[in-house]
Protein backbone atom coordinates (compact mmCIF):
# COMPACT_ATOMS: atom_id res chain seq x y z
CA UNK A 1 0.00 0.00 0.00
CA UNK A 2 1.17 3.67 -0.91
CA UNK A 3 1.12 6.46 1.24
CA UNK A 4 1.08 10.28 -0.35
CA UNK A 5 1.41 8.48 -3.91
CA UNK A 6 4.21 6.36 -3.07
CA UNK A 7 3.45 3.12 -2.15
CA UNK A 8 1.95 0.30 -3.92
CA UNK A 9 -0.83 -1.98 -2.40
CA UNK A 10 -0.30 -5.77 -3.46
CA UNK A 11 -3.63 -7.30 -3.47
CA UNK A 12 -3.69 -11.39 -2.30
CA UNK A 13 -1.43 -13.73 -4.50
CA UNK A 14 -0.88 -10.43 -6.33
CA UNK A 15 3.17 -10.49 -7.17
CA UNK A 16 5.13 -7.88 -5.33
CA UNK A 17 7.63 -5.50 -6.63
CA UNK A 18 10.51 -4.31 -4.71
CA UNK A 19 13.53 -2.06 -5.29
CA UNK A 20 16.38 -4.11 -5.71
CA UNK A 21 18.53 -1.68 -3.73
CA UNK A 22 16.09 -1.66 -0.73
CA UNK A 23 15.38 -5.36 -0.61
CA UNK A 24 16.21 -7.24 2.98
CA UNK A 25 18.58 -9.77 3.47
CA UNK A 26 18.44 -12.58 0.61
CA UNK A 27 18.53 -10.42 -2.23
CA UNK A 28 20.97 -7.16 -0.77
CA UNK A 29 22.99 -8.32 2.28
CA UNK A 30 24.83 -6.23 4.55
CA UNK A 31 28.01 -7.81 4.10
CA UNK A 32 28.22 -6.72 0.01
CA UNK A 33 30.59 -4.57 -1.49
CA UNK A 34 28.90 -1.29 -3.33
CA UNK A 35 31.17 0.00 -5.97
CA UNK A 36 28.68 2.07 -6.62
CA UNK A 37 28.75 4.01 -3.53
CA UNK A 38 32.10 3.73 -2.20
CA UNK A 39 34.46 3.65 -5.30
CA UNK A 40 37.40 4.86 -4.19
CA UNK A 41 38.43 8.42 -6.21
CA UNK A 42 35.74 7.96 -8.80
CA UNK A 43 38.24 5.15 -10.08
CA UNK A 44 35.66 2.35 -9.73
CA UNK A 45 37.88 0.65 -7.09
CA UNK A 46 35.18 -1.37 -4.38
CA UNK A 47 36.20 -0.47 -0.76
CA UNK A 48 36.03 -3.17 2.29
CA UNK A 49 32.26 -3.64 3.11
CA UNK A 50 30.95 -1.96 6.18
CA UNK A 51 30.70 -6.17 7.47
CA UNK A 52 34.48 -6.93 6.20
CA UNK A 53 35.27 -3.71 8.43
CA UNK A 54 33.51 -5.15 11.48
CA UNK A 55 35.16 -8.57 11.29
CA UNK A 56 38.61 -7.01 10.45
CA UNK A 57 37.98 -5.16 13.75
CA UNK A 58 36.62 -7.49 16.02
CA UNK A 59 39.03 -10.03 15.14
CA UNK A 60 42.05 -7.86 15.76
CA UNK A 61 40.67 -6.73 19.09
CA UNK A 62 40.02 -10.51 19.49
CA UNK A 63 43.11 -11.68 18.73
CA UNK A 64 45.24 -8.77 21.14
CA UNK A 65 42.32 -9.73 24.04
CA UNK A 66 43.17 -13.35 23.68
CA UNK A 67 47.15 -12.37 23.61
CA UNK A 68 46.54 -10.22 26.98
CA UNK A 69 44.76 -12.99 28.78
CA UNK A 70 47.13 -15.92 27.73
CA UNK A 71 50.15 -13.51 28.84
CA UNK A 72 47.94 -12.50 32.43
CA UNK A 73 46.61 -15.94 32.52
CA UNK A 74 50.33 -17.71 32.33
CA UNK A 75 51.84 -15.01 34.82
CA UNK A 76 48.68 -16.12 37.30
CA UNK A 77 49.54 -19.29 37.22
CA UNK A 78 53.20 -18.90 37.53
CA UNK A 79 52.42 -16.56 40.47
CA UNK A 80 49.83 -18.66 42.35
CA UNK A 81 51.91 -21.69 42.17
CA UNK A 82 55.27 -20.06 43.14
CA UNK A 83 53.03 -18.46 46.05
CA UNK A 84 51.61 -22.01 47.32
CA UNK A 85 54.98 -23.91 46.83
CA UNK A 86 56.62 -20.93 48.52
CA UNK A 87 54.47 -20.66 51.60
CA UNK A 88 54.84 -24.70 51.91
CA UNK A 89 58.63 -24.84 52.01
CA UNK A 90 58.64 -21.77 54.59
CA UNK A 91 56.74 -23.55 56.91
CA UNK A 92 58.43 -27.05 56.57
CA UNK A 93 61.62 -25.22 56.91
CA UNK A 94 60.17 -23.92 60.13
CA UNK A 95 59.39 -26.99 61.44
CA UNK A 96 63.02 -28.79 60.93
CA UNK A 97 64.88 -25.80 62.05
CA UNK A 98 62.71 -26.50 65.50
CA UNK A 99 63.01 -29.88 65.27
CA UNK A 100 66.88 -29.89 64.60
CA UNK A 101 67.42 -27.59 67.99
CA UNK A 102 65.90 -30.29 69.78
CA UNK A 103 67.91 -32.79 68.26
CA UNK A 104 70.97 -31.12 69.52
CA UNK A 105 69.76 -30.18 72.59
CA UNK A 106 68.64 -34.32 73.25
CA UNK A 107 65.10 -33.53 73.54
CA UNK A 108 63.26 -34.82 70.62
CA UNK A 109 60.33 -36.51 71.46
CA UNK A 110 58.88 -40.14 70.04
CA UNK A 111 57.48 -40.24 68.20
CA UNK A 112 57.33 -36.67 66.65
CA UNK A 113 53.98 -34.85 66.53
CA UNK A 114 53.11 -32.77 63.40
CA UNK A 115 52.62 -28.63 63.56
CA UNK A 116 51.60 -25.82 61.76
CA UNK A 117 50.35 -28.59 58.70
CA UNK A 118 53.55 -30.09 58.18
CA UNK A 119 52.86 -33.98 59.24
CA UNK A 120 55.84 -35.55 57.55
CA UNK A 121 59.02 -35.62 59.90
CA UNK A 122 62.13 -37.75 59.95
CA UNK A 123 65.33 -37.81 61.33
CA UNK A 124 67.38 -39.97 59.61
CA UNK A 125 71.09 -40.84 60.47
CA UNK A 126 74.37 -41.30 58.53
CA UNK A 127 73.83 -44.49 57.46
CA UNK A 128 70.36 -43.93 56.37
CA UNK A 129 68.39 -45.19 59.25
CA UNK A 130 65.25 -44.22 60.61
CA UNK A 131 66.00 -42.45 63.60
CA UNK A 132 62.89 -41.11 64.58
CA UNK A 133 59.42 -39.75 62.62
CA UNK A 134 55.85 -38.58 62.92
CA UNK A 135 53.34 -41.58 62.62
CA UNK A 136 52.32 -40.11 59.36
CA UNK A 137 55.23 -41.03 57.47
CA UNK A 138 55.68 -44.50 58.36
CA UNK A 139 59.04 -46.93 57.63
CA UNK A 140 59.63 -45.11 54.30
CA UNK A 141 62.67 -42.27 53.86
CA UNK A 142 61.05 -39.59 52.97
CA UNK A 143 64.29 -38.83 50.61
CA UNK A 144 67.22 -40.22 50.47
CA UNK A 145 69.29 -36.77 49.80
CA UNK A 146 71.51 -35.61 51.64
CA UNK A 147 72.89 -31.58 52.04
CA UNK A 148 76.34 -30.70 51.89
CA UNK A 149 78.23 -29.76 55.15
CA UNK A 150 78.64 -26.13 53.93
CA UNK A 151 74.98 -25.95 52.44
CA UNK A 152 73.29 -27.59 55.48
CA UNK A 153 69.62 -26.47 54.82
CA UNK A 154 67.69 -27.76 51.53
CA UNK A 155 64.96 -27.60 49.81
CA UNK A 156 63.71 -30.77 47.66
CA UNK A 157 60.19 -31.58 46.08
CA UNK A 158 60.77 -35.51 46.21
CA UNK A 159 58.33 -38.05 44.21
CA UNK A 160 58.13 -41.39 45.01
CA UNK A 161 56.67 -44.25 42.72
CA UNK A 162 53.05 -44.96 43.23
CA UNK A 163 53.26 -42.51 45.77
CA UNK A 164 51.95 -38.38 46.11
CA UNK A 165 55.03 -35.85 45.86
CA UNK A 166 56.35 -34.33 48.75
CA UNK A 167 57.61 -30.47 49.36
CA UNK A 168 59.95 -30.96 51.96
CA UNK A 169 63.17 -29.33 53.46
CA UNK A 170 66.44 -31.17 54.78
CA UNK A 171 68.17 -29.81 57.61
CA UNK A 172 71.89 -31.21 58.43
CA UNK A 173 72.01 -31.15 61.76
CA UNK A 174 76.13 -30.56 61.76
CA UNK A 175 78.45 -30.60 59.52
CA UNK A 176 80.11 -33.92 60.75
CA UNK A 177 80.05 -36.56 58.20
CA UNK A 178 78.31 -38.83 61.33
CA UNK A 179 75.42 -35.83 61.59
CA UNK A 180 71.70 -36.91 61.54
CA UNK A 181 70.06 -35.13 58.83
CA UNK A 182 66.16 -34.04 59.85
CA UNK A 183 63.49 -34.10 57.02
CA UNK A 184 59.97 -32.26 57.56
CA UNK A 185 57.52 -31.45 54.56
CA UNK A 186 53.70 -31.87 53.31
CA UNK A 187 51.81 -33.15 50.81
CA UNK A 188 52.50 -30.98 47.37
CA UNK A 189 48.92 -29.55 47.32
CA UNK A 190 46.35 -30.75 44.90
CA UNK A 191 46.51 -26.96 43.17
CA UNK A 192 49.76 -28.37 42.39
CA UNK A 193 49.57 -31.74 41.83
CA UNK A 194 47.01 -31.42 38.84
CA UNK A 195 46.16 -28.49 36.22
CA UNK A 196 42.66 -27.84 37.96
CA UNK A 197 44.27 -24.12 38.11
CA UNK A 198 45.44 -23.93 34.25
CA UNK A 199 42.03 -25.13 33.12
CA UNK A 200 39.71 -22.31 35.21
CA UNK A 201 42.44 -20.28 33.97
CA UNK A 202 42.14 -21.10 30.26
CA UNK A 203 38.14 -21.22 31.04
CA UNK A 204 37.88 -17.56 32.03
CA UNK A 205 40.29 -16.51 29.63
CA UNK A 206 38.35 -18.26 27.24
CA UNK A 207 35.13 -16.96 28.39
CA UNK A 208 36.29 -13.02 28.48
CA UNK A 209 37.80 -13.43 25.10
CA UNK A 210 34.63 -14.52 24.02
CA UNK A 211 32.47 -11.44 25.56
CA UNK A 212 34.98 -8.98 24.74
CA UNK A 213 34.98 -10.63 21.12
CA UNK A 214 31.20 -10.45 21.06
CA UNK A 215 30.68 -6.72 22.68
CA UNK A 216 33.51 -5.49 20.04
CA UNK A 217 31.46 -6.79 17.52
CA UNK A 218 28.24 -5.50 18.86
CA UNK A 219 30.02 -2.27 19.28
CA UNK A 220 31.38 -1.78 16.59
CA UNK A 221 28.12 -2.83 14.77
CA UNK A 222 26.07 -0.23 16.34
CA UNK A 223 28.65 2.30 15.31
CA UNK A 224 28.96 1.74 12.10
CA UNK A 225 25.22 1.30 11.58
CA UNK A 226 25.10 5.05 10.76
CA UNK A 227 27.13 4.57 7.82
CA UNK A 228 25.57 1.99 6.77
CA UNK A 229 22.34 3.44 6.63
CA UNK A 230 24.03 6.49 4.97
CA UNK A 231 25.44 3.97 2.34
CA UNK A 232 21.87 2.30 1.81
CA UNK A 233 19.84 5.74 1.58
CA UNK A 234 22.68 6.95 -0.94
CA UNK A 235 21.61 3.62 -2.76
CA UNK A 236 18.31 4.04 -2.56
CA UNK A 237 18.03 7.96 -3.62
CA UNK A 238 20.19 7.41 -6.47
CA UNK A 239 18.24 4.40 -7.56
CA UNK A 240 15.24 6.58 -7.39
CA UNK A 241 16.23 9.50 -8.84
CA UNK A 242 18.34 7.82 -11.92
CA UNK A 243 14.58 7.62 -13.92
CA UNK A 244 13.09 10.66 -13.92
CA UNK A 245 16.65 12.46 -14.49
CA UNK A 246 17.19 10.29 -17.14
CA UNK A 247 13.67 10.85 -18.51
CA UNK A 248 14.37 14.55 -18.21
CA UNK A 249 17.38 14.43 -20.19
CA UNK A 250 15.40 11.96 -22.73
CA UNK A 251 13.09 14.98 -23.60
CA UNK A 252 14.94 18.03 -23.32
CA UNK A 253 17.52 16.12 -25.42
CA UNK A 254 14.52 15.46 -28.18
CA UNK A 255 13.64 18.46 -27.91
CA UNK A 256 16.86 19.69 -29.01
CA UNK A 257 17.68 17.40 -32.03
CA UNK A 258 14.34 17.30 -33.73
CA UNK A 259 12.85 20.84 -32.98
CA UNK A 260 10.74 20.24 -36.06
CA UNK A 261 8.81 17.32 -34.97
CA UNK A 262 8.88 17.94 -31.09
CA UNK A 263 6.18 20.22 -29.39
CA UNK A 264 8.16 22.61 -27.37
CA UNK A 265 4.96 23.35 -24.80
CA UNK A 266 4.59 19.54 -24.12
CA UNK A 267 8.43 19.12 -23.68
CA UNK A 268 8.24 21.81 -21.18
CA UNK A 269 4.94 20.36 -19.52
CA UNK A 270 6.35 17.10 -19.34
CA UNK A 271 9.57 18.37 -18.02
CA UNK A 272 7.54 20.52 -15.10
CA UNK A 273 5.93 17.46 -14.03
CA UNK A 274 9.58 15.38 -14.17
CA UNK A 275 10.78 18.44 -12.33
CA UNK A 276 7.51 18.62 -9.20
CA UNK A 277 8.25 14.55 -8.98
CA UNK A 278 12.09 15.18 -8.54
CA UNK A 279 11.08 18.38 -6.27
CA UNK A 280 8.47 15.99 -3.92
CA UNK A 281 11.70 13.50 -3.83
CA UNK A 282 14.17 15.67 -2.00
CA UNK A 283 11.86 17.56 -0.12
CA UNK A 284 10.64 14.34 1.40
CA UNK A 285 14.52 13.03 2.00
CA UNK A 286 15.38 16.32 3.60
CA UNK A 287 12.88 15.85 5.80
CA UNK A 288 13.58 12.45 6.33
CA UNK A 289 16.88 13.80 7.13
CA UNK A 290 15.85 16.38 9.83
CA UNK A 291 13.63 13.83 11.46
CA UNK A 292 17.11 11.35 11.32
CA UNK A 293 19.05 14.09 12.49
CA UNK A 294 17.16 14.70 15.85
CA UNK A 295 16.38 18.31 14.50
CA UNK A 296 12.76 19.27 17.14
CA UNK A 297 10.09 20.75 15.46
CA UNK A 298 8.42 23.62 18.06
CA UNK A 299 5.91 21.14 20.16
CA UNK A 300 2.14 22.28 21.31
CA UNK A 301 -1.14 21.30 22.80
CA UNK A 302 -3.06 19.54 20.21
CA UNK A 303 -6.80 18.10 19.78
CA UNK A 304 -6.01 15.30 18.17
CA UNK A 305 -9.60 14.98 17.34
CA UNK A 306 -9.86 18.40 15.39
CA UNK A 307 -6.70 18.06 13.87
CA UNK A 308 -8.44 14.49 12.05
CA UNK A 309 -11.93 16.67 11.81
CA UNK A 310 -10.21 19.03 9.51
CA UNK A 311 -7.77 17.21 7.51
CA UNK A 312 -11.24 14.77 6.33
CA UNK A 313 -12.93 17.96 6.03
CA UNK A 314 -10.37 18.57 3.13
CA UNK A 315 -11.75 18.81 -0.28
CA UNK A 316 -10.72 15.92 -2.13
CA UNK A 317 -11.94 14.48 -5.51
CA UNK A 318 -11.69 10.47 -4.67
CA UNK A 319 -12.69 9.04 -2.16
CA UNK A 320 -14.94 9.84 0.70
CA UNK A 321 -13.68 9.41 4.67
CA UNK A 322 -15.93 9.16 7.44
CA UNK A 323 -14.09 10.21 10.72
CA UNK A 324 -15.64 8.91 14.15
CA UNK A 325 -13.99 11.31 17.09
CA UNK A 326 -14.37 9.63 20.73
CA UNK A 327 -13.92 12.56 23.42
CA UNK A 328 -11.43 14.76 23.95
CA UNK A 329 -7.92 13.26 22.42
CA UNK A 330 -4.90 15.77 23.26
CA UNK A 331 -1.67 15.10 22.53
CA UNK A 332 1.96 16.88 22.52
CA UNK A 333 3.34 17.59 19.15
CA UNK A 334 4.07 19.38 16.17
CA UNK A 335 1.38 20.60 14.24
CA UNK A 336 2.95 20.68 10.92
CA UNK A 337 4.50 17.04 11.18
CA UNK A 338 1.32 15.44 12.16
CA UNK A 339 -0.86 16.91 9.60
CA UNK A 340 1.59 15.65 7.48
CA UNK A 341 1.64 12.30 8.83
CA UNK A 342 -2.25 12.02 8.48
CA UNK A 343 -1.99 13.37 4.90
CA UNK A 344 -0.27 10.21 3.98
CA UNK A 345 -2.40 8.04 5.46
CA UNK A 346 -5.43 9.64 4.39
CA UNK A 347 -4.27 9.76 0.45
CA UNK A 348 -2.76 6.57 0.97
CA UNK A 349 -6.45 5.05 2.04
CA UNK A 350 -7.93 7.20 -0.63
CA UNK A 351 -5.82 5.24 -3.11
CA UNK A 352 -6.57 1.75 -2.66
CA UNK A 353 -10.33 2.15 -0.99
CA UNK A 354 -12.94 0.82 -3.34
CA UNK A 355 -15.98 2.46 -1.10
CA UNK A 356 -14.93 4.50 1.22
CA UNK A 357 -11.93 5.49 4.13
CA UNK A 358 -13.15 5.35 7.85
CA UNK A 359 -10.90 7.19 10.71
CA UNK A 360 -11.44 6.59 14.49
CA UNK A 361 -9.71 8.68 17.00
CA UNK A 362 -10.16 7.49 20.62
CA UNK A 363 -8.02 7.47 23.93
CA UNK A 364 -7.21 4.00 25.60
CA UNK A 365 -4.32 3.13 28.02
CA UNK A 366 -3.25 6.66 28.18
CA UNK A 367 -2.57 7.14 24.83
CA UNK A 368 -4.10 8.71 21.74
CA UNK A 369 -5.11 6.37 19.15
CA UNK A 370 -5.83 6.94 15.33
CA UNK A 371 -7.11 4.12 13.33
CA UNK A 372 -7.25 5.10 9.24
CA UNK A 373 -8.93 1.86 7.88
CA UNK A 374 -10.22 1.49 3.64
CA UNK A 375 -11.80 -1.10 2.61
CA UNK A 376 -9.35 -2.42 -0.55
CA UNK A 377 -7.82 -5.41 -0.79
CA UNK A 378 -5.43 -4.94 1.81
CA UNK A 379 -2.02 -6.02 3.05
CA UNK A 380 -0.10 -9.40 3.29
CA UNK A 381 1.13 -9.78 6.48
CA UNK A 382 4.85 -10.62 5.38
CA UNK A 383 4.68 -7.10 3.54
CA UNK A 384 3.15 -5.08 6.61
CA UNK A 385 6.80 -3.81 7.87
CA UNK A 386 8.07 -3.62 4.47
CA UNK A 387 5.66 -1.02 3.21
CA UNK A 388 7.07 1.37 6.22
CA UNK A 389 10.98 1.01 4.14
CA UNK A 390 11.84 3.81 1.90
CA UNK A 391 11.32 3.57 -1.76
CA UNK A 392 9.66 0.35 -0.96
CA UNK A 393 6.91 0.58 -3.64
CA UNK A 394 4.41 -2.89 -4.17
CA UNK A 395 3.26 -3.40 -7.90
CA UNK A 396 -0.26 -2.59 -7.09
CA UNK A 397 1.01 0.83 -5.49
CA UNK A 398 2.99 1.36 -8.76
CA UNK A 399 -0.43 0.33 -11.12
CA UNK A 400 -2.26 2.67 -9.28
CA UNK A 401 0.18 5.89 -9.28
CA UNK A 402 3.83 5.51 -10.67
CA UNK A 403 5.03 9.05 -10.02
CA UNK A 404 4.95 7.74 -6.58
CA UNK A 405 8.47 7.91 -5.01
CA UNK A 406 7.63 5.41 -2.11
CA UNK A 407 8.95 7.96 0.65
CA UNK A 408 5.22 8.93 2.34
CA UNK A 409 4.90 5.60 4.74
CA UNK A 410 8.80 6.02 5.92
CA UNK A 411 8.02 9.55 6.57
CA UNK A 412 5.04 8.66 8.79
CA UNK A 413 6.70 6.54 10.72
CA UNK A 414 9.16 8.37 11.30
CA UNK A 415 7.08 11.32 12.45
CA UNK A 416 5.32 9.24 14.92
CA UNK A 417 8.87 7.76 16.77
CA UNK A 418 9.70 10.94 16.83
CA UNK A 419 6.35 11.97 18.88
CA UNK A 420 7.52 8.80 21.16
CA UNK A 421 4.63 7.00 19.47
CA UNK A 422 4.13 3.97 16.81
CA UNK A 423 2.58 3.36 13.74
CA UNK A 424 1.83 -0.19 12.39
CA UNK A 425 -0.84 -2.06 10.40
CA UNK A 426 -2.67 -4.37 12.12
CA UNK A 427 -5.50 -6.76 11.23
CA UNK A 428 -8.58 -5.96 9.88
CA UNK A 429 -11.72 -7.79 8.49
CA UNK A 430 -11.23 -5.87 5.42
CA UNK A 431 -8.44 -3.63 3.59
CA UNK A 432 -5.47 -2.46 5.29
CA UNK A 433 -5.84 -0.79 8.98
CA UNK A 434 -3.11 1.45 10.00
CA UNK A 435 -3.05 2.46 13.51
CA UNK A 436 -1.22 5.60 15.26
CA UNK A 437 -0.60 5.57 19.06
CA UNK A 438 0.93 8.69 20.82
CA UNK A 439 1.15 9.87 24.26
CA UNK A 440 -2.22 11.30 25.88
CA UNK A 441 -1.64 14.94 27.64
CA UNK A 442 -3.84 13.83 30.95
CA UNK A 443 -6.03 16.36 32.14
CA UNK A 444 -6.81 17.84 28.79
Amino acid sequence: MTSSGNFGLSGRNRPIWVSAATARPGAIRRCQVSKELVGRAGNGEAMPSLCSIQVRYTTVVTLLVLVIVVVVGTSMDLAVRYRVRDEAFLNAEKIVLRWSAQVRGGHLPHPIPASAGVDLIQVVDARGRIVNSSPQTGRTRLSRFRPEPGNRLQRRTECLPGRQCVLLTADRISPNADSPVVYAGTAEPSILATHDLEYVIAAAALLMTVMLGWMTWRITGRSLRPMEQQYQLASTTSHELRNPIAGLRLQLEGALLYPDHVNPRDTIQRALSTTDRLEAIVEDLLLLARLHGGEHAPHEPIDLGVLVTEEVGTPAPTMPVHAEVTGNVWVHGSRTQLIRLLSNLLSNARRHAETGVTVWVASAHGQAVVEVTDDGAGIESADRERVFERFVRLEDGRRRDATGSGLGLAISRDIAHAHRGTLRIEDSACGARFVLRLPLIEGK
